[in-house]
């Protein structure tokens, strides 16, 4: 990604780090199975760094059986609306027609509470 397009993205999304301190909400969501699962901004930052990026980041699906590539989800917080972290257009082809995000309760049903 080129520093100008990276610029364009809001101070709170430009790194790990930044995702960290303002406390954004990240999952990852698989372009194969839809698998929707929940990020670690703590393991994020072990792997990647603070200053790294999850900005037109692809990382293989954690799902078993599973050989897609996930992409990157955030929220400011509980409620709030997710942005796909894709901002390369080539990236992003495909995600409007793309298969649904699965979640538990897409699996199992609702749960009891």
């Amino acid at each position: 990604m080129t520093a100008a397009l990276h610029i364009l993205w809001p101070v709170a999304l430009r790194s790990i780090g930044a995702m960290q301190r303002h406390k954004v909400l990240v999952r990852s969501q698989c372009r194969r199975c839809g698998a929707l699962m929940r990020v670690d901004l703590d393991d994020m930052v072990a792997r990647h760094g603070s200053s790294g990026s999850l900005i037109d980041v692809q990382e293989r699906c954690r799902m078993v059986a599973c050989d897609g590539a996930a992409f990157y989800l955030a929220s400011p917080g509980y409620g709030g609306p997710w942005r796909t972290l894709l901002g390369d257009p080539g990236l992003a082809e495909g995600l409007a027609n793309g298969v649904a995000p699965v979640t538990a309760e897409t699996l199992l049903g609702p749960t009891a509470r």
